[in-house]
């Protein structure tokens, strides 16, 4: 029975010793988080550190205003006021952070967790204005952190393919809810309860958030640290297949230049102009399916690499399509087909301008490349569940289904030639899946031989 007391003791802390915890475990998680930061290569990633770090820093600050607050009796509202907008806005911006690593979360959730944030403040500042007594400042700076980390929460369990930490990570934000709607509650059966309150169950409170705290703090730095991982390893899977279309795919065009070029040079005195001409247009043609092809390896290169910025901006999506129409044009009269866009004007996309471009070029090209001579391709868009679908539409020769499933995968081959012997990777299938999903859309075909293909991807609405 002693032993069990003598063990007891090690709870037994005052409150302001454990507000002087809350701080050095805050401020030593945000020195965690800034170290860390150095050692991710992704923008993205490391724009979620420094927002999380300064969660942080604030809490760090809001637990030092709480332990040197001498004067814990008398009614101060500017210390109440500062403290806790301290506090809030430290567990606002770890709300930002995690709404950041799920990706189904769109600018609107931001912008209703900001909406949520500017409530919570509000509320308090109402409250403290009104002299409200200390048991209802406690519950309602509670519930307050209870809301802005509750859609976070089910949005980070919920999520589809979430892996495994990720969803123990949620159950740990579970236990920190529950912890505070607890301190929601009880403050309010015993009225008595203010935050200094030498209750052990207040102590015990604030112990939990504290070990719920530095679980999810470092479980977020290990959740980070696991997906660079998984990017590493899709890099290492994905490096074969590249360097095979450097080797192989790009080689060959080359050589064929060449081997025009100096075809031409020995044969020069003994061509008319008419076959001069018609080795000239092969070495262009070769020429321009060379730097198509080169052009998507870089892209794809520095979208691997995290050198690729995402600027996502309203954009006049003719804007876009005119321009991709234009610069197909010639390569589309060369086997006399028609390119028509159906998309009406003043249709506006929130999209990445050069990586919409990419994605329309490609899908357009591929579209003419596998249509018959006298053929005809048509753009167009419509909305739907709060996503705009594009279709590229063709009367061309069809794909097999059991080549539909792998068309968009790097480490499958798909160089089926063209209906006029073009040659090509899949390498820009590829590419247009990764730009679509980078948008948070989607990207599929529906294909009959002998009939045609339509390929389409949706991007939600975020304007």
């Amino acid at each position: 029975m002693e032993i069990l007391q003598q063990f007891s003791k090690l709870f037994s802390l005052d409150i302001r010793n454990t507000m002087g915890i809350l701080f050095w475990g805050s401020f030593t998680l945000a020195i965690l988080v800034f170290t860390f930061r150095y050692t991710i290569f992704s923008k993205e990633s490391q724009k979620q550190l420094l927002i999380f770090g300064f969660s942080k820093i604030l809490l760090a600050f809001a637990w030092l205003a709480f332990f040197l607050r001498i004067d814990t009796v008398s009614y101060d509202p500017i210390k109440f006021i500062t403290t806790n907008t301290l506090v809030l806005s430290g567990y606002y911006l770890e709300s930002v952070a995690m709404l950041m690593i799920v990706k189904s979360s769109t600018k609107r959730t931001f912008q209703r967790q900001f909406i949520l944030f500017i409530i919570t403040l509000i509320s308090f500042y109402i409250a403290v204005g009104l002299q409200a007594p200390s048991n209802i400042r406690v519950s309602l700076a509670s519930l307050n952190i209870f809301l802005l980390l509750l859609v976070p929460t089910l949005l980070f369990l919920t999520e589809i393919n979430g892996s495994l930490f990720r969803k123990i990570l949620g159950l740990n934000y579970i236990i920190l809810l529950s912890a505070l709607a607890f301190r929601m509650i009880y403050p309010l059966i015993y009225t008595s309860t203010s935050l200094y309150s030498v209750e052990a169950t207040q102590r015990t409170m604030f112990l939990i958030i504290f070990l719920m705290m530095t679980i999810s703090g470092v479980g977020y730095l290990l959740l980070l640290q696991e997906e660079k991982e998984m990017q590493v390893k899709k890099l290492l899977e994905d490096k074969d297949q590249f360097f095979s279309i450097i080797a192989h795919d790009l080689k060959g065009p080359f050589n064929g230049i060449i081997g025009l070029s100096e075809l031409l040079l020995e044969k020069d005195t003994d061509l008319n102009n008419e076959e001069t001409n018609e080795f000239i247009a092969l070495i262009h043609q070769s020429s321009k399916n060379t730097f198509s092809l080169l052009e998507n390896l870089l892209t794809w290169a520095q979208s691997q690499t995290g050198s690729l910025t995402f600027n996502p901006k309203k954009i006049e999506i003719n804007s876009i399509t005119d321009k991709t129409i234009h610069l197909l044009t010639n390569i589309a009269k060369s086997k006399n087909i028609s390119i028509q866009s159906e998309i009406e004007k003043n249709q506006y996309v929130f999209a990445d301008n050069n990586m919409l471009e990419t994605i329309f070029r490609n899908l357009i090209s591929n579209a003419i490349k596998f249509t018959n001579n006298n053929g005809e391709v048509i753009i167009s868009m419509k909305r739907e569940n709060k996503q705009i679908i594009f279709s590229i539409q063709d009367n061309g020769i069809g794909i097999a289904p059991e080549k539909t499933a792998s068309l968009f995968a790097i480490n499958q081959k798909n160089n089926t030639l063209g209906t006029n012997n073009e040659s090509g990777t899949g390498l820009g299938l590829m590419l247009c899946k990764d730009f679509v999903e980078k948008h948070g859309g989607k990207i599929w075909v529906n294909s009959e031989i002998n009939k045609g293909s339509t390929f389409m991807f949706s991007i939600p609405e975020k304007y």
